[in-house]
């Protein structure tokens, strides 16, 4: 009696073992995927938050312990930093920014990253004048945390051009 209720109690054991793993993989699959499509889409709120002219927005995105490294210009370290930055940007300038590819979204645990290309920036004075072109081609990487809400923010976005230095610049 007991060698069956061993031959019958350790396969269902099994069974069981491998069901609720394979049940977990699912679920860490489909989680990872919702993941990714929200620090997908944290990158296109960025863009229209950035188009739109919406500071509050496009700070919003970002961790109160973020940190901003823009091309040829110092780290800003936290969102009064960035802030400080961007608002003399966003009070005088129309923003144009495209963000034509995200080539790489991956998720590790609270932290993911997003791989940017083929970007472009222009600055229009809101006083007018003539468009200014920052990139025509750049790349950015951008770390986003997952907060204790669930929400992701950007906690560091570091950019630059594809293109190489004109003569006569750095």
């Amino acid at each position: 009696m007991k060698k069956l209720l061993h031959r019958i109690f350790i396969p269902i054991f099994i069974a069981l073992s491998f069901l609720v793993f394979s049940c977990n993989q699912q679920k860490q699959t489909v989680d990872i995927d919702v993941d990714i499509a929200a620090i997908k889409e944290t990158m296109k709120k960025y863009e229209a938050a950035a188009n739109a002219g919406d500071l509050d927005s496009f700070i919003s995105l970002w961790a109160e312990e973020g940190v901003r490294m823009p091309t040829d210009a110092p780290s800003r370290l936290g969102v009064a930093q960035i802030i400080e930055e961007l608002k003399p940007v966003y009070e005088q300038f129309t923003i144009d920014i495209k963000i034509k590819s995200i080539d790489e979204a991956r998720v590790f645990g609270d932290i993911g990253i997003t791989r940017c290309n083929n970007i472009s920036l222009a600055i229009t004075p809101k006083a007018g004048g003539k468009k200014i072109i920052l990139f025509q081609d750049a790349k950015a990487l951008t770390i986003h945390k997952r907060q204790l809400d669930g929400n992701w923010k950007i906690i560091y976005d570091c950019f630059n051009s594809n293109l190489p230095l004109k003569s006569g610049t750095k």
